[in-house]
C-alpha cells in the first residue's frame, strides 16, 4: 500500500485541536474527510507529527497516510486546495517510503510562540499580548537552562500516553522583533502544555517576577509554575525532523501580526 506525506499549514483559532475528537472541529477530521471523499476510502486513516491543542496553529505539521492505490498527486493537492476550508492548507504531498509514520519517525520539532508588547488589531490570534515590556535579556539567559536533558514533570500534567516527562531541549531562542518577542525550541518531543508552560516562565523572569536562576528549581519541583500557562494563540508547531532529511525552518518573523513599533 502506497504511503503519503502531507505538510500541512492551519490557523487554530477555530479548530478544538489537531486530534480527531466525537465532537468539535479538528485539523484531522478536516482532512480526513477530504482526503476520505477523493481516496473513496472510508477507512483511511491520517497520522500527525504533533497533536497540537486548541487554538493552536502549524506552520509546518506534517501529517501521513496510506491508500490502497496509487494517487496522483498534483491531481489530488489540486482537489485538496478546491475542498479544505481557508484556515487550512496542504503545502506538499508527496510519495514516501512504505513504512513511513509521520509521528513515530519524528526526531525533532521545533515550536515557536509569538508576543505583544503593544495592542494590535491582528495580534488576538495569534500573540499573547502581554501588555509591559519585558528584560528580553533575562528571557535569554533563562532559557539556556532549558538546555539538555531534563524531567519536565512539572511542566505537564502526566498523561496514560506518556511513558516518561523526560525532554531533549536542544535550543532556545528569544528574539525581540520591533513589538514582537518571538521564543522558539526546538527539542526531541513535547509534552502536553510543556512549551505553553516554558513561555509563562519566560514572560515572568521579563516581567521580574522570576529570576532567570530560578529555572533548575521550577524544573526540579522546588518552587511552584506561574499558575497560568501562556495562552493557545500565539503558539506554532513550526517544523519536524526527520532522520537523514535537512531540518528546514521558517524563517523568525512574525506571523499574522505587524512588526512595525
Amino acid at each position: 500500500m502506497p504511503t503519503y506525506r502531507l505538510l500541512v499549514e492551519y490557523d487554530g483559532t477555530k479548530f478544538a485541536g489537531w486530534q480527531l475528537l466525537p465532537q468539535g472541529r479538528t485539523v484531522q477530521g478536516v482532512l480526513l474527510d477530504a482526503l476520505r471523499e477523493i481516496t473513496g476510502e472510508e477507512e483511511l486513516a491520517l497520522y500527525g507529527a504533533g497533536r497540537t491543542d486548541a487554538g493552536v496553529h502549524a506552520l509546518g505539521q506534517v501529517a501521513s497516510f496510506r491508500t490502497r492505490k496509487t494517487l496522483s498527486v498534483a491531481k489530488v493537492l489540486r482537489q485538496l486546495e478546491a475542498m479544505l476550508p481557508a484556515d487550512v492548507a496542504v503545502r506538499d504531498l508527496r510519495l514516501a517510503a512504505p513504512s513511513f509514520h509521520a509521528r513515530h519517525d519524528a526526531t525533532g520539532r521545533a515550536y515557536r510562540y509569538q508576543l505583544a508588547l503593544r495592542r494590535s488589531a491582528f495580534g488576538k490570534r495569534t500573540t499573547w499580548w502581554v501588555g509591559r515590556p519585558l528584560d528580553v535579556e533575562a528571557m535569554a539567559r533563562a532559557g539556556q537552562s532549558f538546555v539538555g536533558r531534563h524531567d519536565f514533570a512539572a511542566f505537564t500534567r502526566r498523561s496514560k500516553e506518556q511513558k516518561s516527562t523526560l525532554v531533549e531541549v536542544e535550543e532556545v531562542l528569544v528574539v525581540p522583533k520591533g513589538p514582537v518577542v518571538l521564543i522558539r525550541v526546538i527539542a526531541s518531543h513535547f509534552l502536553w502544555n510543556q512549551m505553553r508552560r516554558m513561555v509563562a516562565v519566560l514572560v515572568s523572569v521579563g516581567r521580574g517576577e522570576l529570576p532567570p536562576e530560578a529555572i533548575p528549581e521550577l524544573l526540579a519541583g522546588q518552587k511552584p509554575l506561574p499558575p497560568l500557562a501562556a495562552p493557545a494563540a500565539g503558539l506554532f508547531l513550526e517544523a519536524v525532523r526527520y532522520p537523514g532529511e535537512p531540518f528546514v525552518l521558517p524563517p523568525l518573523e512574525p506571523v499574522g501580526v505587524p512588526a512595525w513599533e
